[in-house]
C-alpha cells in the first residue's frame, strides 16, 4: 500500500523530472515551507506547492479535488494558501498521469479545488477547471 507521504514524494519528483525536461532548474527548501519546491525557470523563480490527486470529488464524476487547507490542531483555525506565500500549484493527477501547473490566482484562499479530467455530462463550462487548460 503506498502512503500519504509516498505519494507527495511522487508527485514532488514527477515535478522535478518535468522542470528539468523542460530546461528548468528545481531546488528543495532546507527548512520547511508553504512550499515544496522553487522552479528557476531563467527568468524568474516560482515558489510551487505540489499536490497527489487521486481523490474523487463528492458530487460529480470525472473531476479530482484537491484539499488545499488545513487546520490547527485544536480546529479553531483553518488555513489556506495565500498569495504571498506561493506563486503557483502543481498537481500531478495520477488516473490521466499528467501535472497540472495553476497560477496562483485560480486557488489564493481556496479550501479546494476541484479539476475536470472528463467533460461534464451536463456541458457546464464556466466556473470549471479542466486538467487539459492547465496541462504542464
Amino acid at each position: 500500500m503506498i502512503t500519504s507521504n509516498r505519494k507527495g514524494q511522487l508527485a514532488v519528483s514527477k515535478v522535478e523530472l518535468r522542470a528539468i525536461e523542460l530546461g528548468f532548474t528545481p531546488s528543495r527548501p532546507l527548512m520547511d515551507a508553504r512550499y515544496n519546491l522553487i522552479i528557476d525557470d531563467g527568468k524568474s523563480l516560482s515558489r510551487v506547492q505540489i499536490k497527489y490527486a487521486n481523490g474523487t470529488s463528492t458530487n460529480t464524476v470525472g473531476a479530482v479535488t484537491v484539499n488545499l487547507a488545513y487546520e490547527t490542531r485544536g480546529r479553531s483555525r483553518v488555513y489556506t494558501y495565500q498569495k504571498s506565500e506561493v506563486e503557483a500549484l502543481i498537481v500531478y493527477i495520477p488516473r490521466i498521469d499528467k501535472l497540472c501547473w495553476f497560477p496562483s490566482q485560480t486557488f489564493v484562499g481556496k479550501k479546494e479545488l476541484s479539476i475536470r479530467i472528463e467533460l461534464p455530462r451536463n456541458g457546464q463550462k464556466r466556473g470549471i477547471f479542466y486538467a487539459s487548460d492547465y496541462y504542464w
